[in-house]
C-alpha cells in the first residue's frame, strides 16, 4: 500500500503539473491575444471584473504596466516581487495566509506584463484527495484479497483434509475408503478421482494377489500331493520296475500341470500390471490367426467339430504382444474344442473396424449363462459343468488379461446357440503398411 500510494502520488503530481501548465499557457495565450486585439485597458477591466467575481478557481491573473504599476487583476504580488519571464514558484501572502504559487510571467509586445498565478495549495489538496481515495481503494482491495485468501485457504485446507483423511483410513487398513469427487468439479475433485482410481487399482491388485495365493494353495496342493504320492510309490522297496516307471511318469505329468498353472498365473500378472508392454512388436495379426487356427485344427477335428475361418485376405499390421495374443487365441480355440461338444460348429473370424480390430471365436455349443460370463474371466473360475474335465480355469483369464494389456476388451456374447467370444484390440500406434 505504501509503495502504491507513493507511485500514485508521484504519477498524479506529474499529471497535474503537466495539465496545470497547459492551462496556464492556454490562459496566457488567450489574454495576450485579447490585448493585441482590444488593447491593455479593456484587458485590465476584464481582469478586474474577473477578480471581483468569486475566484474559487486555482488560477488568478494580473496585468502590470511597463512602469510596474498594477493596472488590473489580482493584487497578489508587486512588480518588484516578480522574477523574469517564464514559470516560477513564489511564496506569496493572500490575506492572512502565506502560500506557494506557481507564477507564469509573460511580457506583452504591445506593452505591459501579464502574470498568471496558480495556487499550489489547491493542487496539493486535489492530489491529497486522489492519494486518499487511492489508499482507500487499495485498502478495500487488500481487505478483499485477505478475505478471499482466508476463504480460499479454508476451502483448500478442508478439501486437502478430506483427502488426507482418506489416506489415513487406507493406512489404518480400511481399503474401501474413497474420496468424495464430482466428475464436473475442480482440481481437487480430479485429484480425488485420480486417487480413487489408484486405490481401486491397488485394491484390485491386492484382491488378485490374495486370489492367486489362495488359488495356488488350493490348485497346486492336489498336483503336488499326487506327485508326492507317485514318488513315494516309486521309492517303495517292493515296487517293480514297471510300477516305478508308471509312478515317475505320473509325477512328471503332475509337475508339468503345476508348472503350466504357475506359468499361466505369471503371464496374467505381467499382462495385468502392464509389464509385458515392453515386449510389443509389429506383427501381422492375420498371419498369426491363420497359424494358430492351423495349429489347433487337428484338435477341433478330433473333437468331432467343424472349423470355419474368415480372414480379410490381406496383412493386418499392429503393435502387439505376439506370444500373449497367440496364447489367448489358442485358449479360446481349446475351450471351444473342449466345451462346445461333438458336432458343433467353431467359427474364427478377424475383422477391422474404425480404430480397432476384432478376433472372434464362436461356437454352437451349450454356451455360458449370461450371469456367469463376467465371472468366468476371473482366475481359477470353472463352472459346475466343467468340473468333470481337467483344467485350471485360467484360459479365459489369460484372454481377458491379453485384451487388458492391449487396452482392449474381451466380451462374451450369446451366439444363439453357443458362445461368441470377441477380443477387441485398439489400433493405437499401429502401422497399416508392411515393412520391407
Amino acid at each position: 500500500m505504501l509503495i502504491g500510494g507513493f507511485v500514485i502520488d508521484r504519477a498524479g503530481e506529474a499529471i497535474l503539473s503537466a495539465r496545470q501548465k497547459d492551462v496556464a499557457e492556454s490562459a496566457r495565450d488567450y489574454f495576450v491575444a485579447f490585448a493585441h486585439e482590444e488593447g491593455l485597458a479593456p484587458l485590465a477591466r476584464a481582469l478586474d471584473r474577473r477578480e471581483r467575481a468569486e475566484h474559487d478557481e486555482a488560477f488568478r491573473y494580473a496585468l502590470f504596466s511597463d512602469d510596474g504599476d498594477l493596472v488590473g487583476g489580482a493584487q497578489l504580488a508587486t512588480a518588484a516581487q516578480l522574477p523574469g519571464p517564464g514559470f516560477w514558484t513564489l511564496d506569496l501572502r493572500s490575506g492572512e495566509h502565506v502560500s506557494s504559487w506557481q507564477v507564469l510571467v509573460q511580457p506583452i509586445s504591445t506593452g505591459g506584463t501579464l502574470v498568471v498565478f496558480e495556487d499550489l495549495s489547491a493542487r496539493a489538496e486535489f492530489r491529497s484527495a486522489i492519494v486518499g481515495a487511492s489508499f482507500a481503494a487499495l485498502a478495500v482491495a487488500l481487505g478483499s484479497v485477505v478475505l478471499a485468501g482466508l476463504w480460499l485457504n479454508r476451502l483448500v485446507y478442508r478439501r486437502a483434509e478430506s483427502i488426507a483423511a482418506v489416506s489415513a483410513c487406507i493406512v489404518s487398513g480400511d481399503l474401501s475408503a474413497r474420496a468424495s469427487a464430482d466428475p464436473q468439479g475442480d482440481v481437487f475433485d480430479r485429484l480425488g478421482m485420480g486417487m480413487n482410481a489408484m486405490l481401486d487399482r491397488n485394491e484390485e491388485l491386492l484382491t488378485g494377489l490374495r486370489t492367486v495365493s489362495d488359488s495356488l494353495a488350493h490348485d497346486l496342493r492336489s498336483p503336488l500331493t499326487r506327485m508326492k504320492g507317485a514318488l513315494s510309490r516309486a521309492l517303495a522297496a517292493d515296487a517293480s520296475v514297471s510300477d516305478r516307471l508308471d509312478a515317475i511318469a505320473q509325477a512328471w505329468e503332475e509337475a508339468d500341470r503345476a508348472l503350466a498353472t504357475t506359468s499361466a498365473l505369471l503371464d496374467i500378472a505381467r499382462a495385468e500390471t502392464g509389464v509385458s508392454r515392453d515386449m510389443f512388436e509389429r506383427i501381422d495379426l492375420q498371419a498369426l490367426v491363420a497359424d494358430t487356427v492351423e495349429l489347433f485344427a487337428p484338435v477341433i477335428e478330433d473333437a468331432g467339430q467343424d472349423l470355419k475361418v474368415t480372414l480379410p485376405g490381406q496383412p493386418l499390421f499392429l503393435q502387439a504382444h505376439e506370444l500373449l495374443v497367440r496364447q489367448a487365441l489358442g485358449n479360446l480355440l481349446f475351450n471351444a474344442s473342449r466345451y462346445a461338444g461333438e458336432g458343433a460348429d467353431v467359427v474364427v473370424s478377424l475383422s477391422e473396424g474404425p480404430g480397432f480390430v476384432e478376433v472372434v471365436v464362436a461356437d454352437s455349443g451349450p454356451g455360458i449363462p449370461e450371469v456367469d460370463r463376467g465371472r468366468v474371466q476371473e482366475r481359477f473360475v470353472r463352472l459346475d459343468t466343467a468340473r468333470t474335465t481337467t483344467g485350471s480355469g485360467l484360459g479365459l483369464a489369460i484372454a481377458a488379461a491379453c485384451a487388458k494389456l492391449h487396452r482392449g476388451s474381451l466380451d462374451l456374447q450369446d451366439n444363439g446357440p453357443g458362445l461368441r467370444v470377441v477380443m477387441r484390440i485398439p489400433r493405437g500406434g499401429t502401422d497399416p503398411t508392411p515393412q520391407n
